[in-house]
């Protein structure tokens, strides 16, 4: 039930079929044999374009570095009818993705519900911002359709484009619901925190209807987002053409709070620093 990895750096590099790690059997751990995620590391060399890939109930990924993955490191979703829950992100270094660090979205209905991100750093550098493509689709932790999720203490730094506006550091949305997202250090991305976007589009219909006289788009349903630290003062963030667009960005987010955050930038954020839009977005701050 548990694979340790020796200290070494291990090459991904040679295509999804050979390369990609699948995780099918719930109940699986990947880690480092001596819990420094520093010593071992594992590069896809761009050539992969997943690392790990969950389709099980409670996988744990811990103590190690992914890196370079042509799209995601570690790619989380259940099966068409198979909703998969326990997943666990601990202590994990991502380092370049090709689009987003982490990525949750559902195979139809096979919804990613109640798992946990934490203790991890996820960067996107100036080598790796150039691999970037697909209309700068590229972020942090990335999330569609999910209940019940924990993401704490990670650190997640660089996510930005030379030319265009990148996706959040976190962001949860396409009905996402219940996210807890606390005590986060974000630094020099162009968007830190968001639950929701855009005024349009489709989201997840829960059987309970938390808010049945809400018509319309509910892109985030409740959760939290208190106690983080959203910062930005690189330059060539604020030299791109969006710059630093928001600290913490709330689009059809019914009944989320925000409390007790931080935001901080050495200039003006193009829109706000804590900033709601469209009608459902209601709140608490």
């Amino acid at each position: 039930t548990t694979i340790r990895l020796a200290d070494g750096t291990y090459d991904l590099g040679c295509g999804d079929s050979g390369c990609r790690l699948v995780f099918a059997t719930a109940g699986v751990t990947l880690r480092s044999a001596s819990g420094n995620r520093d010593a071992v590391v594992l590069d896809g060399e761009y050539a992969t374009n997943e690392l790990v890939s969950i389709y099980a109930s409670n996988v744990t990924i811990a103590d190690l570095t992914l890196m370079r993955a042509y799209d995601h490191p570690i790619h989380a979703s259940g099966g068409v009818g198979d909703p998969i829950s326990g997943t666990l992100i601990h202590n994990v270094r991502i380092v370049d993705p090709g689009q987003q660090g982490i990525k949750v979205n559902p195979n139809v209905d096979g919804y990613v519900d109640h798992s946990t991100i934490q203790c991890c750093a996820i960067e996107l550098a100036d080598g790796g911002r150039t691999h970037i493509r697909d209309s700068w689709y590229t972020g942090g932790i990335d999330a569609h359709q999910a209940q019940g999720w924990l993401v704490r203490r990670n650190f997640i730094s660089g996510f930005w484009c030379d030319d265009g506006l990148s996706e959040h550091g976190i962001h949860f949305w396409k009905g996402c619901r219940d996210t807890v997202v606390e005590e986060n250090l974000i630094l020099d991305c162009a968007r830190g925190i968001g639950f929701g976007l855009g005024a349009t589009g489709t989201a997840r219909v829960y059987p309970d209807d938390p808010y049945p006289g809400v018509p319309g788009l509910k892109g985030h349903i409740d959760g939290v987002i208190r106690n983080n630290f959203v910062a930005a003062s690189a330059s060539g963030l604020f030299a791109s053409p969006d710059g630093f667009d928001s600290g913490i960005s709330l689009e059809q987010a019914y009944g989320a709070q925000v409390v007790h955050n931080s935001v901080a930038s050495t200039q003006a954020p193009r829109s706000s620093s804590i900033e709601w839009r469209f009608a459902n977005s209601v709140i608490g701050l």
